[in-house]
């Protein structure tokens, strides 16, 4: 069975060049769709976010594998919606 490709997301610098400094992180399973959003200050400008993505590990489910992609809104606080606060 041949492996699955991804196209390969944008760099870092090319992110940042658009004035994006978070990302968002979805697991890769469907079933689980946990999400999360961090900052990308920690990651070099040569990185693409597709390198990332087979090394993050969801704290919900322990799957391997994400959704990596950039946060357009990293810097407005989050709104509270469907009674979580």
């Amino acid at each position: 069975m041949a492996a699955v490709t991804r196209p390969q997301n944008i760099t870092f610098a090319e992110m940042r060049d658009m004035g994006v400094r978070g990302l968002l992180i979805y697991c890769f399973d469907y079933h689980c769709s946990h999400s999360n959003a961090i900052s990308a200050d920690r990651w070099p400008d040569d990185v693409r976010l597709s390198d990332l993505e087979p090394r993050f590990v969801c704290k919900a489910c322990a799957k391997r594998g994400a959704d990596v992609r950039p946060d357009f809104h990293w810097n407005t606080p989050p709104v509270a919606a469907m009674g979580y606060r």
